[in-house]
């Protein structure tokens, strides 16, 4: 099974597909200095969560694949930017570091989990609102966007179509670009969803589990108590590699674990 805890080198999903002409629900919330931070409305609905035993690439990491059902939701646009954070945090935790381009609208790294969390208890402090991180079934229903091949936008089998899609090794690395993008340059899935995979990671809300058994198949967060060593994380990064670049791909991490290539956005029911 391939490993896809935290390294330059993990495993990588990429995102994206095109809008299909249809309205997108959506909504502004403006941060302080008048820094908009735009959610997404994605509709309730079910799916089949991870990958089939056929799937090209998989991990085992990625079954049982099972039945889910999860509620309508808001969700960010594009990954929380260094912008966003700062309005809210007053704190620039990547300056300085290696591998971080200098442009508040690429996505906040160097942030743990815990200090996602700090910021999300800042969110709803300024606007007074319930935001949170997503659930991993929340993640991956809002990055399938209905579909069910391997990535949002085909099985791209050869890894052929995915640079339309998103910043991963095959595009950022050789360009010697090794760092996440400004959000939002590549193409959306059908919910209007920027970057669901590539770009960074996306801490999810949940403990790390090696399989699906026993998952909750209401789009809740599965959350041991105590909690766990590690958090979920989905989407792949600038770094991450082909065989990952699917919507069932997972990762995980340590909530105080500090990475250039993750970060995460948010949501709120």
């Amino acid at each position: 099974m391939k490993s896809m805890a935290w390294c330059l080198t993990a495993a990588a999903c990429a995102a994206g597909a095109v809008l299909s002409g249809c309205s997108q629900k959506s909504e502004t919330i403006k941060l302080p200095g008048d820094v908009p931070l735009e959610m997404v409305w994605v509709p309730e609905g079910s799916f089949f969560m991870g990958s089939p035993d056929t799937e090209q690439d998989r991990a085992a990491t990625e079954g049982a694949r099972h039945a889910a059902i999860v509620g309508g939701f808001w969700m960010g646009r594009y990954e929380l930017t260094k912008r966003q954070w700062t309005a809210v945090m007053g704190t620039t935790p990547w300056a300085g570091n290696a591998n971080v381009l200098d442009d508040p609208d690429s996505p906040a790294v160097l942030v743990s989990w815990n200090n996602m969390k700090d910021f999300i208890t800042a969110l709803n402090g300024l606007t007074g609102k319930a935001f949170q991180l997503p659930s991993e079934a929340q993640w991956e229903y809002a990055c399938r966007a209905g579909t069910t091949t391997r990535c949002y936008w085909g099985d791209d089998a050869g890894y052929t179509e995915i640079n339309d899609y998103a910043w991963w090794n095959g595009n950022a690395v050789p360009a010697g670009e090794l760092y996440a993008h400004v959000v939002g340059q590549k193409r959306p899935n059908a919910f209007g969803l920027y970057d669901m995979n590539g770009n960074v990671w996306e801490f999810c809300e949940d403990d790390w589990h090696t399989s699906y058994t026993g998952a909750p198949t209401d789009g809740s967060a599965w959350v041991n108590s105590p909690r766990s060593t590690n958090r979920v994380a989905r989407g792949g990064a600038w770094s991450t590699d082909g065989y990952a670049c699917r919507s069932a791909a997972r990762a995980f991490g340590a909530p105080n674990g500090l990475s250039v290539i993750v970060g995460f956005r948010v949501v709120r029911l």
